[in-house]
């Protein structure tokens, strides 16, 4: 690492958590590189040598760049830590990643035998694997009042700054051929955000232009993970933006992000309505 530089990233993809809306994505690359975090995108690497008597790290990546650093971090992902529980004997049978095959009640090949969390795979959230823990057990001890995962989700990723969202990205429903409309609020506009100096921080809500209806919510910065969950209610609800247009939010706080990001989604309904009679 050298001058202002804090680390590198390498990642063979070339986006960074592709996942993510297209737009989010592009905002928190962009906040990591002021941060000085210097992405190397699309080439990942492939030998890290140690010197012996420096300690200094020393990383080759497929177009043959080397960098050095202090320490280096690889993130490969996660296995189900299965080994030595005897589950072939009992004729439970993990893939190669340690995942267990499970049915919609959480249970294994072995009826009596459930398997919740991050061993039976996607999604591998602790919300939803605590969800996942108690619809098994609702299921073992013949209880009614939780019998399946909600598949209306929130996802929080906990970096500087925090991305959540619940719901289809653009991107998702562009393949789909759905139509939508988009309106965003900024957090460096919002009294709340400029208080935490939440410079590149925003919200934005996805809707339907036939009825208003709102398909999905992303946003990026402080609490953002918190922030969501108004959202996933007005989802879970099948409401329309007008629902955030006609709530008073306390001020000042960042869930007025909603009111405004509605307003702004009005004006893009406004806008296509002019285009369209043009």
């Amino acid at each position: 690492m050298t001058g202002a530089q804090t680390a590198n990233f390498h990642d063979g993809r070339d986006r960074l958590l592709a996942f993510l809306d297209g737009e989010v994505g592009e905002r928190f690359s962009r906040e990591l590189e002021r941060l000085g975090l210097w992405l190397r995108l699309g080439d990942a690497p492939v030998k890290c040598e140690v010197d012996p008597k420096t300690r200094v790290c020393s990383v080759t990546t497929e177009k043959g760049r080397t960098e050095t650093a202090a320490a280096v971090l690889a993130a490969a992902g996660r296995s189900g830590n299965v080994q030595g529980l005897g589950l072939e004997a009992l004729g439970i049978l993990p893939d190669k990643r340690g995942n267990i095959a499970v049915n919609e009640h959480f249970q294994t090949a072995v009826p009596h035998i459930y398997a919740a969390g991050d061993v039976v795979g996607f999604p591998g959230l602790a919300s939803t694997s605590m969800e996942q823990g108690r619809v098994a057990m609702c299921h073992a001890f013949h209880l009614s009042y939780k019998t399946r995962v909600n598949p209306l989700f929130p996802y929080g990723i906990y970096t500087i700054p925090e991305i959540s969202y619940v719901g289809p990205n653009e991107e998702e429903l562009k393949a789909k051929g759905i139509d939508y409309l988009c309106g965003r609020a900024s957090m460096s506009e919002n009294a709340r955000g400029e208080i935490l100096g939440a410079e590149s921080g925003f919200l934005k809500l996805i809707f339907s232009p036939a009825d208003k209806k709102l398909l999905g919510v992303h946003g990026m910065g402080p609490s953002v993970t918190e922030l969501i969950h108004i959202g996933e209610m007005a989802l879970l609800q099948g409401a329309t933006i007008d629902l955030f247009i006609d709530a008073v939010f306390n001020y000042p706080t960042l869930s007025e992000l909603y009111k405004y990001a509605a307003y702004d989604g009005l004006g893009a309904l406004a806008r296509r309505a002019k285009a369209t009679a043009a």
